[in-house]
């Protein structure tokens, strides 16, 4: 076996040049999967955390753009009088998609007191608006943009301090958040509200909930009522479908093993056809020689897949420190997981296996003589 390995080596190192140039091939068809596997399994972990609520948002009904929405005042009065066996908490709010210092993001509003038990935000630093020209950044966007506390957002127009950085459960949208107040003086709003969100009481059925509000006359025909989940299940079902496109992208990627492998044993038994025909016509079995030719795929195959393990493990480190990636505002984490790296090796020994096999199927089904001709 120790004299298997070592002719293995000197036949790849007696071609150094081409033994590199078919290790980077094969590295980068490695690397390629990791991260391809590494980004679906982001997908996965926020798929798997992704919580969805009992708040309704009752909104005009047959509005183009949600942002040009008008929420009368009488409107608010109806889910109130279901509270509090019905609903727990009513709060309006109010939003505009802007440009915040060069990048598009969703402004919103709403009363202070409800950000945390209505819109389930949670402060990881600083602390919440108290002040008319403060606001609070999402923690992801002010990763990826180099927000931090104390950084000043131009706002329409307006200065304003980050005073707090929170995040935000589920497939949705980052956004800035200000109280309505500061909202209602920047955009120099007349009107209220544009939708109201309600929060069902956790003893009600919110399915019944949600149709008592929107056959109530006050509201039928004008206004539609939804839960807030249907957005949030829209964005996690585009989850799952970039999770399903990364995963099978990551087994086809790992499919140029096979090409790779099937290139570098052909062109070589081509080489070494006369030499191939001399050994059989001194006893040497077939089946001896493709098991040479299989340890010195598998040696290949392992510098590879060890090269490009690294190659991916650096790519997603520098990935999260200066490129962090975003999907719908959520911070996708590429990790390259313990069950990941050896299920990564079993394909890999498995296609080099399969590649050394398809290369060198038609090749051993030749005559020794034609073997010996090959010179």
């Amino acid at each position: 076996m120790l004299l298997a390995l070592r002719l293995s080596l000197e036949d790849l190192l007696r071609d150094l040049s081409r033994t590199l140039l078919s290790l980077v091939g094969l590295a980068l068809v490695v690397a390629s999967y990791f991260i391809l596997s590494a980004l679906s399994g982001a997908f996965g972990y926020y798929l798997e955390n992704t919580d969805l609520s009992r708040n309704l948002i009752v909104i005009e009904k047959d509005v183009y753009d949600p942002a040009d929405a008008i929420l009368e005042p009488g409107v608010i009065a109806v889910p109130v009088e279901l509270m509090p066996g019905k609903v727990k908490r009513v709060s309006p709010f109010v939003f505009r998609h802007t440009n915040i210092n060069g990048v598009v993001m969703i402004l919103r509003s709403a009363d202070p007191a409800d950000w945390e038990p209505v819109y389930h935000l949670s402060l990881v630093n600083g602390a919440w608006p108290g002040k008319a020209d403060e606001i609070a950044a999402d923690a992801g966007y002010s990763l990826a943009n180099q927000w931090k506390i104390g950084s000043v957002l131009n706002i329409f127009g307006t200065p304003f301090r980050i005073s707090g950085l929170y995040r935000a459960p589920s497939a949705t949208f980052s956004s800035i958040w200000m109280p309505f107040s500061s909202f209602r003086d920047l955009f120099s709003l007349k009107g209220g509200y544009q939708a109201l969100y309600v929060q069902v009481a956790a003893e009600a059925d919110p399915e019944a909930v949600r149709a008592q509000l929107e056959n109530d006359p006050r509201l039928a025909g004008k206004y539609a009522v939804y839960f807030e989940e249907n957005y949030v299940q829209r964005n996690t079902q585009a989850l799952k479908e970039m999770r399903s496109l990364s995963a099978i992208s990551s087994l086809v990627a790992l499919l140029g093993i096979v090409f790779g492998i099937f290139n570098a044993v052909v062109l070589s038994t081509v080489e070494r056809g006369y030499e191939i025909g001399v050994l059989l016509g001194i006893g040497f079995s077939k089946q001896s020689i493709r098991w040479f030719m299989l340890l010195r795929v598998f040696m290949l195959v392992f510098m590879a897949y060890f090269v490009g393990l690294a190659i991916a493990g650096i790519y997603s480190t520098c990935q999260q420190a200066f490129f962090p990636l975003f999907i719908f505002g959520l911070p996708l984490n590429l990790q390259i997981t313990p069950l990941m790296a050896l299920n990564g090796l079993g394909l890999v020994v498995v296609l080099g296996m399969f590649g050394t096999w398809l290369s060198t199927r038609r090749f051993f089904s030749l005559r020794i003589v034609e073997l010996l001709r090959e010179r």
